[in-house]
C-alpha cells in the first residue's frame, strides 16, 4: 500500500450511485466505460440496492488497473468485525486498490449515542488498517475525527465553501476528495429537471436537510423539489468551458479530488466526454 492516500489518487475520479439498478453484466460493463474512458478511481456509493463490499469486488474484478473506494459504506448497518474483514479481503486481493470509505448519519441517536463517539468507537473496533480509510462526513466533529483516525475525508453536495471549510478542519495533509453532480447540458430547464429527480431522495433526509441549511439554504430553497437556487449551486452544468471552470472551484478551495457524478443516462461516452473536459 503506497504510505499517502493524498499522493496515490487521481485529481478527477467518478463517484455513483447508478450501479444499483443495473445487473452484474451491465454494472461490469459500467465500470469498465470509467476505467477506458481515463478514469482512475471510482466511488461507489451504498444507497439503495447494492451492498459495499461485494460491489467493491464486482468493480475490482471488472477493471485493470482502477481504484475504488466504497463511498461509503453505511457504519450503522454492519458490525465492525466484518467491514474489517471485507476490506482486508479486498486489499489483499487488490494491492493499493482498495479506499474503505465510511459513513454514519444522525438516525444513529436512535441507539442513544452521537455520530462522533459512535464512529469513534467504530474506527476503534476495526483494529490496525489494512488500507485506506476515509470518513464521508459533512459536520465539524466528524471531519475532526477524519483528520486524527483516518487518511481522509469524502463530502458530497457541498458547495466551493464548504470545500475550503473542510480543509481548515482538515488541515494539509489529509486527503480531501468532494462529489459534485455534472449535467452535461446547457438548458437550464433540462439541468434543473434532470437534477430534481436525482435530488427528490436527499431531500427527503434529515441530516442532509441539516447540511444544507448549514451551507446557508433556507427553507424555501430546501423545499420540494428544490429552488433553482439550490441547484444552480450545487450542480455543474453548461458548456465544457462552464463545467471544467466550476470543478476547478472545489481544488482551488482545498480538494485534492473531486470526484464527478453525472446525472442522467450516463453511458460510457458520456464519461469520455466528460473525461476530456478535464
Amino acid at each position: 500500500m503506497v504510505t499517502s492516500l493524498k499522493e496515490a489518487q487521481p485529481q478527477y475520479a467518478v463517484t455513483t450511485g447508478d450501479l444499483d439498478h443495473l445487473t452484474t453484466q451491465q454494472a461490469q460493463d459500467y465500470v469498465r466505460g470509467v476505467e477506458e474512458a481515463g478514469f482512475g478511481m471510482l466511488w461507489l456509493a451504498e444507497v439503495l440496492g447494492r451492498e459495499a463490499f461485494t460491489t467493491a469486488q464486482m468493480a475490482l474484478y471488472a477493471s485493470e488497473a482502477l481504484t475504488v473506494g466504497s463511498g461509503v459504506a453505511r457504519a450503522l448497518e454492519r458490525v465492525p468485525k466484518n467491514a474489517a474483514a471485507a476490506a482486508a479481503g479486498l486489499s489483499e486481493a487488490f494491492p493499493g486498490r482498495y479506499v474503505l470509505g465510511l459513513g454514519v448519519s444522525g438516525a444513529v441517536r436512535e441507539r442513544g449515542i452521537g455520530p462522533v463517539p459512535f464512529m469513534a468507537d467504530y474506527l476503534d473496533s476495526l483494529g490496525a488498517p489494512s488500507t485506506w480509510r476515509v470518513l464521508g462526513a459533512y459536520s465539524k466533529g466528524l471531519t475532526s475525527l477524519a483528520a486524527e483516525r483516518a487518511d481522509g475525508l469524502l463530502t458530497f453536495l457541498v458547495t466551493p465553501e464548504h470545500t475550503t471549510w473542510a480543509r481548515s478542519v482538515l488541515g494539509p495533509r489529509s486527503f480531501l476528495s468532494v462529489a459534485q453532480w455534472v449535467v452535461l447540458s446547457t438548458d437550464p430547464d433540462e439541468v434543473r429537471a434532470v437534477a430534481r429527480e436525482k435530488l427528490a431522495y436527499y431531500l427527503g433526509l434529515p441530516h442532509q436537510i441539516a447540511k444544507l441549511r448549514r451551507l446557508g439554504f433556507e427553507n424555501r430553497d430546501l423545499e420540494p423539489p428544490g429552488s433553482d437556487r439550490l441547484i444552480d449551486e450545487l450542480v455543474s452544468s453548461g458548456t465544457p468551458d462552464d463545467i471544467a471552470a466550476s470543478l476547478r472551484k472545489h481544488l482551488d478551495a482545498g480538494a485534492d479530488q473531486v470526484a464527478v457524478s453525472l446525472l442522467g443516462p450516463a453511458l460510457g461516452k458520456d464519461y469520455r466526454a466528460l473525461a476530456s473536459l478535464l
